[in-house]
């Protein structure tokens, strides 16, 4: 598949909270910082990366206004926005929120401008082939997909979900939360396994966090959690990072905090080649929530 990724990853604590009142980041932020697509100098947070990568956003730019009706084009067009946004930017934002709040919203306010273009790029690229397909997938309408798809509609799914955590749950944006279920169902639908449990860990989050009223909802989570491990050989740090961010510390479950964060720290990054840059960033991320342990437990 081309320009396929390996993992994108997510994590949320309390959806509402953490849309109304800041307190960690959204879960398709991981899914997509797990991305192929993120390298070495954007795991290291380099200032070169932040300068540099924005400069074939004109690039993509003109050759979508020279080929409006190359679908591959918007693709790439996006996952390269949505992977800055989530990989450099909203990370930046994340870790500032304490420390300088408006430099961090400065971050958020920028990320949530490359969302929007790489939705609406999306956008584009599907009704290319799918006539109407905004309107269908408000409505829910069922659509005949192909295994091609799935690339789409999984960024897409990533795209409005950063738009909803960069822009704080501005009601605008967090309508799109049906929408992303619809996406990553109708993508799993096509090939559970693509990727190596990426769309299974992406649903783990979805679930984690459903506002529907489901009593089952949690159950579910945890056996796309089961899914996700299995599918990726317990190689995938991620995903580890996500339950103890989303689920030991809504539970406020210590132990399983930092065992499941050590779990993460402790993978071979050399073992999945296809993983090792996104288990870079996991691992990254799993040292800096282990320094907050007294700011995330009460007890």
């Amino acid at each position: 598949m081309s320009m396929s990724c390996a993992h994108l990853f997510e994590y949320m604590i309390n959806l509402l909270n953490k849309f109304l009142v800041r307190k960690t980041p959204l879960f398709l932020i991981f899914i997509i910082l797990n991305s192929c697509a993120v390298n070495n100098k954007m795991m290291l947070g380099s200032e070169v990366a932040e300068i540099a990568l924005p400069l074939s956003f004109e690039s993509q730019k003109r050759k979508i206004q020279k080929n409006p009706n190359n679908q591959l084009f918007y693709l790439n067009a996006s996952k390269s926005r949505i992977t800055y946004a989530y990989g450099i930017l909203m990370e930046k934002g994340d870790r500032l929120m304490y420390s300088d709040y408006y430099k961090s919203r400065d971050y958020y306010a920028k990320s949530l401008d490359l969302f929007v273009i790489s939705r609406n790029y999306l956008f584009n690229a599907l009704e290319i082939k799918y006539e109407n397909f905004v309107q269908k997938m408000r409505n829910k309408e069922e659509i005949t997909f192909e295994k091609e798809d799935i690339d789409y509609l999984y960024w897409l799914s990533g795209s409005l979900a950063g738009s909803i955590q960069a822009s704080q749950g501005d009601p605008q944006y967090l309508i799109d939360l049906p929408n992303i279920k619809w996406l990553l169902e109708s993508a799993i639908n096509i090939d559970p396994n693509w990727e190596n449990g990426t769309l299974s860990a992406a649903m783990m989050s979805v679930y984690l966090n459903d506002l529907s009223g489901d009593k089952n909802a949690q159950k579910t989570a945890l056996s796309f959690f089961d899914l996700a491990e299995k599918q990726s050989n317990g190689l995938n740090a991620s995903i580890y990072v996500t339950l103890a961010e989303n689920y030991a510390v809504s539970k406020q479950d210590k132990k399983l905090f930092i065992e499941l964060l050590d779990k993460a720290i402790n993978i071979d990054i050399n073992k999945d080649k296809s993983l090792k840059q996104s288990n870079k960033l996991s691992q990254s991320r799993a040292k800096w929530l282990k320094s907050r342990v007294d700011d995330l437990f009460y007890m």
